[in-house]
């Protein structure tokens, strides 16, 4: 029990730590770059809400669907405004939304929460604006599951996803190494629905899958994982490995701090322009 409490105080430490650095972070975002619109509500739940950061002026822009990580089980959009002051400053509107959490839930309804706000997406952003989605840790198992499992968005919407994003995700992580995942994935049954490699398919959205060299939290094998397969399968996916940066690191590219010079942002919007290219000419 001592050792159970000593965890759970460990882990609320560093929640806080974190939550107190991405607000020093968010505090030199420049809000006279977007028009925001907070908690949108895209369900009935306290947590199923987004914000929708537009470019200021032209609001007729790519839109990129950002989901944050945080093991399933912490995070706050309004932590991550940094991410998307960064997307608008070349051109892209940002829908960051929040979903419910473990062990409040499980991944099934937090699953549902994802598909929720990506159908809100969906239904709301003119049909001619390409839609991209894109996260970060378990932001990007989220994500990268809503590309490939044709499931989870049926009908023709699903078509209008043009790309994918993925920064330090865990795509191909079964057998579970935490012993809490073993509950927050159950039943049994839905183990599998977990893992992004199992719904690998060549028709899916150009994946681009970006990891740090020195990443202990998620390591590397997982964006290795799935590009091969989905090579393998004739679908298109390309990886960069970012040398001396770390889980976290990765993301924190997106802040003031780092951005200028930041090749993870310099790679990140060379490729969605490229697609918002291809979508051009297709269109």
């Amino acid at each position: 029990m001592l050792t159970l409490n000593v965890m759970k105080t460990k882990k609320i430490l560093a929640n806080a730590s974190q939550d107190l650095g991405l607000k020093l972070i968010n505090t030199l975002s420049r809000s006279n770059r977007y028009q925001l619109q907070s908690d949108i509500a895209f369900g009935t739940e306290p947590r199923q809400k987004l914000d929708y950061y537009r470019v200021k002026g032209d609001s007729c822009r790519p839109t990129v669907l950002f989901f944050y990580g945080g093991n399933w089980s912490s995070g706050e959009k309004r932590n991550y405004r940094f991410v998307a002051d960064a997307l608008v400053q070349h051109g892209y509107n940002v829908i960051i939304p929040d979903y419910r959490l473990y062990p409040s839930v499980r991944f099934d309804e937090i699953q549902q929460d994802s598909i929720a706000a990506t159908q809100w997406v969906l239904s709301n952003v003119p049909e001619e604006q390409p839609i991209f989605m894109m996260g970060h840790s378990a932001g990007a198992q989220m994500a990268a599951l809503l590309c490939l499992n044709t499931a989870l968005l049926k009908g023709e919407l699903g078509d209008r996803i043009k790309g994918f994003v993925g920064l330090a995700g865990p795509y191909d992580f079964f057998p579970f190494t935490e012993d809490h995942h073993w509950d927050l994935f159950s039943p049994e049954a839905l183990y599998p629905d977990s893992q992004a490699i199992n719904y690998v398919r060549h028709d899916g959205p150009p994946m681009y899958l970006l990891h740090g060299e020195d990443d202990d939290r998620v390591r590397r094998g997982h964006s290795k994982s799935l590009m091969e397969k989905v090579q393998a399968e004739g679908g298109v996916a390309t990886r960069e490995v970012y040398a001396k940066m770390g889980h976290v690191g990765i993301i924190l590219e997106f802040s003031p701090i780092h951005r200028r010079s930041s090749l993870v942002i310099k790679d990140t919007v060379a490729f969605l322009n490229q697609c918002v290219s291809n979508h051009v000419l297709v269109v």
